[in-house]
């Protein structure tokens, strides 16, 4: 009896003990979910904004969830059938549209519950921050601070108070676990860890493209990150063979993703050149880094011109200041701190990559700092956790430390609290970039199409007169206020703003988009004046200055309008070979095309086509159907 005393006690204080550390591991991770919640639940009374109008209102693909596995072959904005502005959509995210559909069966059109949802999927990123942190330092109280400070930056108001901006969190609600089981297969050895994290990364990328960039942060760790005796050739083989296995789920994915867009590629046509692009990069960098680690100056908008010139200080400086940052990482000899680092600036490389793709306003945007933020707040909380092993201050070292880590979340949360609130409308968040950036020209173009949006015309015009005040070259608010004249049927007064706008501004790479839209509007206005010879002048302007479907196809429409058919045919067919599959419109142009240039085999067959893929709630299907019959039956078509 003795010795089974003896034995079976040392057991049991082994057992308290770990339930021990159970317990406290679970209220270390509990604080920062709280934390998240506390910090975005104000959001839960905000409207939708942007985006949100037409991806939750107007949305008929979210209204069935009879649509879900269509989500799987076609586009975000696919529901935009009519619409050839949105054919240039580069965006797959089956996993987003299915949320969106499923929030939409529970909630309906009420703002509140798709809110709540935000919170809640932040509020586990969050809780998976703290695991990946525990997994990657060992240490609770690091952890804790890592996700803390996740949970209340300032930066995320845009992807938890907006409901559109759920995709990055909703991505790293998937990739947060596939890394974390990539850290506990490299410890463990398990190959089914391994499988989780391939499984998991192949729905991350259905969420958002951006997460092809984890297999690269997977490289380094292979690489350089994990202390082993083995020679560097053994562990480029070993790398090689782990990323083959995340090659497979990224090929499925871009083969579901041509299947969908008919494109292989993540974006669409460049709006700007190249090489000012990358030009830009270190200062886009250091603008992101300035929104992780400055507390100010969050905007919908954040303009930031495109640097043309490789010795330019807007190169240089900022250069310069990114080679100081990593030098001082890596004398630190850190491996976390360099781990930090890397996955902050491979998962904001996405991002970087399409610089081109957006205007000035937006090159820098809030939300694609949600995944690399991992890597910030857990270099700040190794900072802090650095701060208290110093002896600057004594015993109150700890103390000091600790009264740094709460100022900074109380701070940061204030901050948040206040930036989702912003995100209540339209309105309140260009109001927003007025108040940020008072002098940007742009922001009070962007407020006037808000105002007119909320029905207030006189203040539209205004504010849209102001950004040209501030800046007489300002594309957005020539092309706004000649919509606006449009609308009310002043043609004449729509033509003199394009026209002025066009001797304002000078052709160049940069301003090459802006100008072909203006030379665009501007021809399908004449065309409307009955100005035939101009209009197409300036269409055919617009064509030349940047190639592209919506300006063939509004071309189109003009040849055919003015009864010039085979000009018509010509500008569809170029038109087809640069939308995507699901975009019926097209087909219906080219059979009315084709019936009237008597060509009537060719027409059946388009009809039929349009048939094939135009959306079931399409209101002349049926009238098309007849019209087809007719055809083929040797009738004379009628109206």
């Amino acid at each position: 009896m003795t010795n089974a005393v003896i034995e079976t006690e040392p057991e049991s204080i082994r057992t308290r003990l770990a339930r021990n550390r159970g317990v406290r591991r679970g209220i270390y991770a509990l604080v920062p979910v709280i934390i998240a919640v506390i910090s975005s639940i104000n959001s839960l009374w905000n409207y939708f904004a942007s985006d949100d109008l037409q991806q939750v209102l107007g949305n008929p693909f979210i209204k069935s969830l009879s649509n879900l596995p269509a989500a799987f072959t076609t586009s975000v904005w696919s529901f935009t059938a009519t619409d050839i502005v949105f054919t240039a959509d580069f965006y797959f995210r089956p996993v987003f549209s299915i949320l969106f559909a499923i929030n939409y069966a529970l909630f309906g059109t009420a703002p509140l519950g798709w809110h709540l949802v935000n919170v809640l999927i932040h509020a586990l990123v969050t809780l998976l921050a703290y695991v990946v942190a525990q997994e990657i330092t060992g240490r609770n109280w690091v952890s804790m601070l890592t996700a803390t400070l996740f949970a209340v930056h300032p930066a995320h108001a845009e992807s938890v108070a907006w409901v559109s901006g759920v995709t990055d969190p909703l991505m790293m609600l998937l990739l947060l676990p596939t890394f974390y089981f990539y850290l506990r297969f490299q410890k463990r050895g398990a190959k089914y860890l391994l499988g989780c994290a391939i499984a998991l990364y192949f729905l991350a990328l259905l969420s958002k493209e951006t997460a092809v960039a984890l297999p690269v942060v997977v490289a380094y760790c292979e690489l350089f990150y994990f202390e082993s005796e083995t020679a560097f050739k053994q562990r480029v083989i070993r790398a090689a063979r782990i990323l083959v296995l995340f090659a497979i789920p990224t090929a499925v994915y871009i083969l579901m993703r041509y299947q969908a867009l008919g494109a292989l590629d993540f974006a669409g046509q460049s709006r700007y050149p190249l090489i000012p692009s990358l030009l830009t990069i270190p200062l886009a960098i250091v603008k992101y880094v300035g929104l992780m680690v400055l507390p100010w100056g969050y905007s919908y908008q954040h303009r930031t011109d495109f640097v043309e010139s490789p010795v330019s200080p807007l190169f240089l400086v900022p250069l310069a200041l990114l080679l100081l940052v990593a030098m001082a990482v890596a004398r630190l000899k850190s491996r976390e701190l360099r781990l930090g680092a890397v996955w902050f600036i491979v998962m904001l490389a996405p991002a970087l990559a399409s610089l081109s793709q957006f205007e000035p306003a937006y090159l820098v945007q809030e939300r694609y700092l949600y995944a690399p933020s991992f890597g910030v707040t857990l270099a700040i909380a190794l900072g802090i956790e650095w701060l208290a092993g110093r002896d600057w201050f004594g015993a109150r070292n700890r103390i000091v430390a600790g009264a740094v880590a709460v100022l900074l979340v109380l701070v940061w949360g204030a901050i948040l609290i206040r930036q989702n609130r912003v995100w209540d409308d339209t309105l309140s968040l260009h109001q927003n970039t007025i108040a940020v950036s008072p002098r940007e020209p742009l922001a009070h173009a962007s407020l006037s199409r808000s105002y007119y949006e909320a029905g207030w015309p006189r203040k539209a015009e205004a504010s849209a007169l102001t950004a040209l005040d501030l800046d007489s070259r300002c594309a957005a608010a020539y092309l706004s206020l000649s919509y606006y004249a449009r609308m009310s049927g002043k043609l004449d007064q729509a033509s003199k703003y394009l026209e002025d706008g066009i001797a304002a501004i000078p052709e160049g790479p940069m301003t090459r988009h802006d100008l072909a839209t203006m030379y665009l509007n501007l021809g399908l206005l004449y065309g409307q004046r009955k100005m035939v010879d101009l209009g197409e002048q300036k269409l055919l302007r617009s064509i030349e200055i940047s190639p592209r479907a919506v300006a063939w196809y509004h071309t189109a429409q003009f040849y055919s309008e003015q009864g010039r058919f085979e000009d018509a045919r010509v500008m569809y067919e170029q038109t087809l070979k640069h939308v995507p599959h699901w975009f019926a419109p097209i087909r219906l142009r080219l059979a009315m095309t084709y019936e009237s240039m008597g060509d009537i085999p060719r027409a059946q067959s388009e009809f039929e086509k349009y048939l094939e893929i135009a959306p079931s709630d399409a209101t002349d299907k049926e009238s098309v159907r007849r019209h087809l019959t007719s055809l083929k039956g040797g009738a004379s078509p009628k109206n």
